[in-house]
């Protein structure tokens, strides 16, 4: 192994040929020379940004998406997205978004709600979680009246640990809102990959599916359904029919919607 792609597999972030050099202790026309060749021959990841070109050992997405992982599992409470793209090098910016849903898809980061806010969190919500500071004190309050006729006190801290315990046996029962910037969310996830623009809405229910597991929440495909053809009536999405519909499996034709003429919409795009 040479000296440059031993030091190139120690880096986390994309590195030029001159940092490269520097790092190597090598000349930057050589190292250049040399990393082209590694390119090449797919042993590393170069890619152009405006006119600099920088080299990785991984390809960029695992470097981004290891590096947000690190800083999720970090964080103390939920915070928007915007602040965790920005915690990232410049160089790995670019990933960002790819990289979250990465994660959230594998159960390493999980969406919160407050208001009207999506933020980013290093867990799923708990039940305790919709327990408000007031309703805490007031909690403390029966508690404190209630222990004073038992033999056994209870707590407060053992009734949280209660409503928290993991009964893993119970499927999930709530199902999973879709909303219209989730979709758009998961169709770009697979544009980025498609040399089409036309998704198959069983792809990205898939991404639903994922999500509502990772939420311990239940895909509901008729939830799915209905904000599909809201987008659809709402003139936000383009939908065209399955060339062959007669060989779709049952669970792929459900997931077809109804066009206003024509065979049922099996691809999706959003407009604008």
């Amino acid at each position: 192994m040479s000296a440059l792609l031993e030091v190139l597999r120690q880096q986390t972030l994309p590195l030029t040929a001159v940092q490269l050099a520097r790092l190597a202790k090598a000349k930057p026309g050589q190292a250049k020379k040399e990393l082209e060749s590694l390119a090449q021959s797919g042993q590393v990841f170069a890619f152009t940004q405006g006119k600099t070109t920088a080299y990785a050992a991984r390809a960029p997405l695992d470097l981004c998406s290891a590096a947000l992982a690190s800083r999720i599992a970090e964080l103390q409470a939920p915070v928007p997205p915007a602040r965790l793209e920005k915690s990232l090098p410049q160089p790995l910016r670019t990933w960002f978004e790819e990289a979250l849903g990465r994660l959230v898809v594998r159960g390493q980061a999980f969406w919160r709600m407050s208001g009207k806010r999506r933020l980013i969190a290093a867990q799923a919500t708990r039940p305790s979680d919709s327990i408000s500071a007031p309703q805490r004190q007031t909690l403390q309050r029966i508690f404190a009246e209630a222990n004073r006729h038992r033999r056994v006190p209870r707590t407060l801290d053992q009734f949280v640990a209660w409503l928290d315990a993991d009964e893993t046996s119970v499927a999930p029962t709530v199902a999973a809102e879709v909303t219209s910037d989730l979709l758009r969310e998961w169709y770009e996830l697979d544009r980025k990959r498609s040399s089409t623009a036309m998704i198959p809405i069983p792809q990205t229910f898939k991404h639903y599916e994922a999500w509502a597991s990772a939420n311990q929440r239940l895909a509901d495909i008729v939830d799915f359904r209905q904000s599909m053809e809201a987008l659809y009536s709402a003139g936000a999405a383009l939908l065209e029919p399955c060339e062959r519909p007669h060989e779709l499996p049952d669970h792929e034709r459900q997931l077809q919607i109804p066009l206003t003429f024509g065979p049922p919409g099996y691809y999706w795009s959003p407009v604008g």
